[in-house]
């Protein structure tokens, strides 16, 4: 910097001379030169703008790119392309073995046998119910199907009642007899009957017009079809319906609401299959058939009865057996024992007979259906002297007993003659659940132990469960076991 200083200098100074050539010449130089440092100066000015408005990186990969050659941009581009095929290679391979290892896991898990759905077990205790009203009146709705449309012609009353209305009337009977005793006992309850064989009452169109939503309980003899109407009324309306009459659930489900008072047929075979469990001494031998849709629920009950329990020989009997079918599983050293769930009683009474008249030394204790008592097959002395049959049966009125009686008095002083079973009926569901309801209120399903008021029956109601633990229903267990030998009936409770 000094040097050049000092030529500047010397170069003002040489100006001022007179030596005209060679200050034109220095003036020259000095001009190029001055315009050269001029364009360096701008120059290094771009470049610090260019550096201050662009980002580092950015600057380094253009500047990068703008020194490579064509040929190095394309050996690049080749190079990415293998390389993204490598990786489109890898993942398809990735893709292919995860397939392959869900077919393999699929396979596995088809040949492992699922474990056995362990039923839940509760109690009384676990049913959740609303809070139960207390009141000094109380509200039952009644329906039976009596035909009253049938029994007037030309505005006078029939002289024969159709057979399809007796059992109607006489349950709103006994209705009646029981009615007037709760009034007269200074029970403040107001009673609604309803025929719903008339199309104005069907069970539908009872529910349709809310004609029961004041009801503090409902009653019903009526059929399963409407047993499923009423019971779905009922869970949403959380008032209790008493199914009277049916055996049969209809296929509701998970309803704390809905009783039904008439032991369905799983219940006989359950008290059928654990009498027999304890009173045999050898492998039951079952006789059954599968080509009656009957018969064929039957075996499915019996197929969960015996899961883990007692083992049985079975031989299936759509046709009389042989004697040969038999033979290798009778022993006349002892007596043999029966299982034999066949409904129609003909064709039972018919198979007894053959197995007893191939084997008469033996002695055979049967166990039958319900549908079997109190038929001329087993009354009849002499028929199977060499078997004692049991069946079970819905407990029946001691005709005996004082409830009996009075209902015997009042019934003969108001309709005269001698009251049959559904008048019974009609009068002990009333008079046994208008105390439920003095005593215990709206909601009385945990108190269904106090029984002692019910003039005729010790129920024994229990919910019933399924796997879930859900309760379906309640149901009344109580049965009776009726031992049949020579032609004699015997209860056994």
């Amino acid at each position: 910097m000094r040097k050049y200083l000092a030529f500047l200098l010397f170069t003002i100074f040489a100006s001022a001379t007179s030596i005209p050539a060679e200050g034109r010449f220095l003036k020259t130089a000095f001009s190029k030169h001055k315009k050269h440092a001029k364009k360096k100066k701008h120059r290094q000015q771009n470049t610090t703008i260019a550096e201050s408005n662009t980002p580092p990186e950015e600057t380094l990969e253009t500047t990068v790119v703008q020194q490579k050659s064509k040929s190095q941009l394309k050996k690049e581009k080749k190079g990415n392309k293998r390389k993204e095929k490598a990786e489109r290679k890898l993942l398809a391979q990735k893709e292919k073995e995860e397939r392959k290892q869900k077919r393999k896991n699929k396979n596995k898990s088809t040949t492992v046998s699922p474990q056995p759905v362990q039923p839940v077990i509760k109690k009384w205790a676990d049913i959740e119910y609303p809070e139960s009203v207390r009141k000094t009146h109380y509200r039952i709705d009644i329906l039976a199907a009596m035909y009253l449309d049938d029994l007037v012609r030309n505005g006078y009353a029939v002289k024969d009642i159709p057979q399809k209305a007796v059992e109607g009337l006489n349950f709103y009977k006994g209705i009646q007899i029981a009615s007037d005793t709760l009034k007269k006992a200074g029970f403040d309850i107001d009673i609604y009957v309803h025929d719903v064989a008339t199309l104005l009452e069907s069970t539908e169109m009872l529910v349709r017009k809310n004609a029961l939503d004041s009801s503090d309980l409902i009653i019903g003899a009526v059929s399963d079809k409407d047993v499923a109407t009423l019971a779905a009324y009922a869970k949403k309306m959380k008032v209790n319906f008493i199914s009277v009459a049916s055996s049969n659930d209809a296929g509701v489900t998970d309803n704390q609401f809905f009783t039904i008072l008439q032991p369905s047929l799983k219940s006989h075979m359950e008290w059928q299959f654990n009498k027999m469990e304890q009173d045999s001494k050898s492998t039951p031998l079952m006789l059954c058939r599968t080509i009656n849709n009957t018969d064929a629920i039957t075996n499915g009950y019996i197929a969960d009865l015996t899961k883990g329990k007692t083992t049985l020989n079975k031989v299936i009997c759509n046709s009389l057996p042989q004697k040969a079918d038999l033979a290798r599983y009778v022993d006349s050293t002892m007596p043999i024992t029966l299982f034999v769930p066949i409904t129609d009683i003909k064709y039972a009474d018919t198979l007894l007979k053959t197995v007893s008249g191939y084997f008469p030394d033996v002695h055979f204790n049967v166990y039958g259906m319900p549908s079997w008592t109190g038929t001329a097959a087993l009354t009849t002395k002499g028929a199977l002297n060499r078997c004692s049959i049991y069946t079970t049966q819905a407990p029946e009125v001691n005709s005996v007993s004082a409830g009996a009686l009075y209902v015997d008095k009042t019934y003969k002083k108001e309709y005269g003659g001698k009251p049959q079973a559904g008048v019974y009926k009609g009068y002990e569901v009333l008079f046994w659940y208008a105390n439920l309801l003095k005593r215990y209120g709206t909601i009385f399903n945990k108190q269904y132990a106090d029984n002692e008021t019910a003039p005729f029956t010790r129920f024994e109601i229990k919910p019933k469960w399924d796997a879930a633990g859900n309760v379906s229903c309640h149901e009344n267990r109580y049965l009776l076991i009726n031992k049949y030998e020579k032609g004699t009936r015997t209860v056994i409770e």
